[in-house]
């Protein structure tokens, strides 16, 4: 069974079925850190697009700084390139939803490869920027001066979180992604096995992102932790 067929054959954790389409990118998350923190609706509401809803756990938003390393990312029927196949990746999201179907808004996504954010805007139109992200071992951290975002962390242990949240579950199990395409809003489908979550200590130097009139500079209320996952992607469609 091939990579692809085993992602697809393992479904019961999505909210709403799986595309008709064929899917169009394979790519595999590593060393994944969710770093979340619950905030007050009045700070986003007026940076979501017209025609999504803030999707809201208790009656409260929540925004997340997600950092990983993306690997073997590749076209269908095409192989990976080093180069351009492997780069680190942060994003500053919060959750959504349109039509009932859950999912994500970026407000940032950084990367450490100029020509990543090149080819993401080119062929997806997703709004990547150049940041300096360097991994050295345990030892993460990010610097982008224009957003004035940053990023200085040590990971330490990590162990298996045995029985997750619906918290957890909520925060993760996501499978659409949000964006402003020119003038029309679009939604990215993906897919993959449910999370292998873990909870993580970190040691956080420095951390400073926005999402909306958020200022993200504080110890974040929850974090998780996973090794890998497997990822498929579907192209953009209006919604």
């Amino acid at each position: 069974m091939s990579i692809a067929a085993r992602i697809l054959a393992n479904t019961q954790n999505r909210q709403y079925p799986l595309p008709e389409k064929n899917w169009k990118y394979y790519q595999e998350w590593h060393k994944t850190i969710f770093f979340h923190w619950e905030v007050p609706v009045y700070f986003l509401e007026e940076y979501i697009p017209d025609g999504l809803e803030l999707d809201l756990y208790q009656n409260m938003a929540w925004v997340s700084v997600v950092s990983f390393e993306v690997k073997n990312r590749t076209l269908r029927n095409m192989p990976a390139f080093p180069y351009l196949s492997n780069f680190e990746e942060i994003n500053v999201r919060t959750y959504v939803t349109k039509n009932g179907i859950r999912g994500i808004y970026m407000f940032s996504i950084e990367t450490n490869k100029l020509i990543e954010v090149l080819l993401s805007k080119l062929f997806a139109g997703l709004p990547y920027q150049k940041s300096e992200i360097k991994r050295s071992g345990d030892e993460l951290r990010s610097s982008n001066k224009k957003l004035e975002h940053i990023l200085d962390i040590t990971i330490g242990a990590h162990a298996p979180i045995l029985h997750k949240t619906a918290l957890d579950l909520w925060l993760t199990e996501r499978y659409a992604l949000y964006e402003v395409c020119g003038t029309k809003l679009c939604r990215f489908d993906i897919h993959h096995a449910e999370w292998n979550l873990s909870n993580l200590d970190v040691t956080i130097r420095d951390i400073c992102y926005d999402a909306g009139k958020y200022t993200i500079n504080i110890y974040p209320d929850t974090i998780q932790y996973s090794e890998k996952i497997e990822v498929l992607f579907w192209d953009k469609i209006e919604v």
